[in-house]
């Protein structure tokens, strides 16, 4: 075995790797949240 297949099938492990951890992100269940319908603000506007 020589190194540009070593270095090819890493790259192809790799990018098999990535691929199912996006697939599992987008179809993993997410607990459910305390009545809030959408995701949380990133700013908060302060009253002064």
């Amino acid at each position: 075995m020589n190194w540009e297949s070593l270095i090819d099938t890493l790259l192809n492990v790799s990018v098999f790797v990535v691929i199912g951890l996006l697939v599992w992100l987008y179809f993993r269940k997410e607990p459910p949240d305390e009545g809030s319908s959408g995701p949380a603000p990133l700013f908060t506007k302060d009253s002064d």
